[in-house]
């Protein structure tokens, strides 16, 4: 069985079961036209918001994105995303990033490879982002990445 969950800014979250909150990183908000750090909320869906962007409880929903991972404590996800906020540099200094931000995210699954990039999918099985055509999936298969189109209907 899947549970599927979304990822977005808390200002922009109208609704929902808000499971967890990450505070900003640094502990203070910083801002600008894309927010390099804030306060981030993880939100329980149902099923087919996996598959259809009209159900997901933040707008614009490009904003945030949705993922999908098999049952089972939702302490292993959180953990995981407590993970992913922060990246190391060459020098192997903890480095903040928009880890929130669909466009980051997709730019770094599209970058990593190997053990980097199982890493970032850690327990997600699917990331979903919304496209105006319709929804694009992000899986790990055979560590190698693979992207899904999905129309709207």
């Amino acid at each position: 069985m899947l549970s599927v969950y979304g990822v977005a800014r808390s200002e922009l979250m109208s609704q929902g079961n808000v499971l967890a909150e990450f505070p900003p990183f640094l502990g203070r908000p910083i801002g600008g036209a894309i927010p390099l750090d804030c306060k981030v909320s993880v939100v329980g869906l149902a099923g087919l918001a996996a598959s259809s962007a009209s159900l997901w409880t933040w707008k614009p929903a490009d904003q945030g994105y949705v993922l999908v991972v098999e049952e089972g404590p939702f302490s292993l996800l959180k953990n995981h995303l407590r993970r992913m906020r922060h990246m190391q540099d060459d020098l192997g200094r903890n480095r903040v990033w928009p880890w929130f931000d669909p466009r980051y995210l997709k730019l770094a699954l599209g970058t990593l490879q190997g053990p980097d990039l199982a890493n970032l999918f850690g327990p997600v099985k699917s990331f979903c982002f919304s496209t105006p055509e319709g929804l694009e999936i992000y899986q790990l298969q055979s560590c190698k990445l693979r992207i899904k189109q999905v129309p709207s209907c």
